[in-house]
């Protein structure tokens, strides 16, 4: 079963952003029409695009993504430590 992740990100500065994770539908129609309501709130409304691809850009994202199935990072992952 596929369903339809719904997401906003925001670049805050150099390359750290903040993603916030609005919602799963169940059909693409449906994200998109939440989409369309959330961009019209505050802080949404001033980063309003769809983002279709890879690039780290702001905006809002759909993904597709199927129910019981990993769907990322199954050879796990690594801490990178860094200094500021």
């Amino acid at each position: 079963m596929k369903v339809y992740k719904l997401e906003h990100v925001h670049v805050l500065y150099d390359d750290v952003e903040d993603t916030k994770f609005l919602g799963i539908f169940s059909t693409k129609e449906k994200a998109e029409d939440a989409m369309k309501i959330l961009a019209k709130q505050p802080g949404f409304k001033d980063f309003p695009k769809l983002i279709d691809g890879d690039d780290i850009e702001e905006g809002f994202y759909i993904t597709e993504e199927v129910v019981d199935e990993i769907s990322g990072w199954k050879e796990g992952f690594t801490t990178v430590k860094w200094r500021e």
